[in-house]
């Protein structure tokens, strides 16, 4: 295996405008037959309240589903580099091999001035390579917005490796927390932010389980079972106490075994660390018994 390959182990229509309804006006009282009372005295006319605009809200939160459509396209990609690093020790700028963007709700994609872009709802994607593999290369993949509101906006993003060590660029404000809760292209949720703790877990105990099969024992350690949960989408990753536990993006990750090979037995732990899910912790052991009970994240 070399030394730099990846194992693993384990974003409404066109993004539905969000206008408000019509409410329907209320029925016409029906004219009183009681004396009318006397107007009142006139009151001093002052400025009107600022008016609120529906559209500027609309607006604004679609450019929120502009952003999410594009972060999920480059995780989308970046998902499919690793995998063809892992398996070649370069990236590609072949297409064919990395999952295509998203379609609008409507099946509709946006057009492409050739077939070195990728097609997405609202954007298109080129993706380019650059360096010398495997150690000192990069991919870079632009986004380019296409119609609508979407048009002129552009997000670029970079990963890879720079004198063998690991290198991210990502967009700032390209963030995954203000995703949660809004609509993929296709009309989809994104997974609730403890899924992220969750799914990992699932990914540690198969790597328990398929090392636990070719050498009859547990391992402690997360990178003998090769177990490496990803980082958060701008390459940072949670803080650790000790060498005892594993780094994600909001989780971090531990192994505790015991008993004799081969009868051992293993519980894995899940400790939210930052953002929302600061505090929570999950657990899995292997006799696949969680605590709590199994949120039955996907993807």
């Amino acid at each position: 295996m070399k030394c730099l390959s990846y194992r693993a182990a384990v974003i409404g229509s066109s993004l539905v405008m969000l206008g408000g309804c019509e409410r329907p006006e209320k029925p016409l009282a029906p004219e009183s037959t009681t004396p009318t009372r006397p107007a009142p005295a006139p009151v001093r006319p002052q400025a009107p309240a600022p008016a609120t605009s529906a559209t500027s809200s609309t607006a604004r939160e679609l450019h929120e589903r502009l952003r999410c459509e594009v972060l999920l396209a480059f995780r989308g990609v970046m998902e499919g580099q690793r995998n063809f690093f892992g398996e070649k020790d370069r990236w590609t700028e072949d297409l064919a091999p990395l999952p295509v963007p998203a379609a609008c709700a409507d099946g509709s994609r946006v057009s492409t001035p050739n077939a070195g872009w990728l097609a997405g709802c609202h954007f298109r994607y080129a993706v380019s390579v650059g360096g010398t593999a495997p150690a000192d290369t990069t991919y870079a993949v632009r986004a380019v917005g296409v119609g609508g509101i979407a048009e002129g906006l552009t997000y670029s993003m970079a990963d890879g490796f720079v004198g063998g060590k690991p290198l991210r660029v990502w967009p700032p404000e390209l963030v995954l927390e203000e995703c949660h809760g809004v609509r993929r292209p296709e009309g989809t949720p994104l997974p609730a932010p403890l899924c992220e703790g969750t799914l990992n877990l699932r990914g540690l105990f198969t790597a328990q389980k398929a090392y636990f099969g070719e050498h009859d024992r547990y391992s402690e350690r997360a990178d003998t079972v090769g177990f490496s949960p990803e980082p958060c989408l701008n390459g940072s990753r949670a803080p650790v106490p000790d060498a005892a536990w594993t780094a994600g993006c909001h989780f971090i990750y531990r192994t505790e075994v015991w008993g004799e090979m081969p009868a051992q037995e293993f519980r894995l732990t899940a400790r939210g660390v930052t953002g929302t899910v600061a505090g929570q912790e999950l657990t899995l052991d292997s006799r696949s018994t969680w605590s709590p009970a199994d949120s039955g994240c996907v993807p």
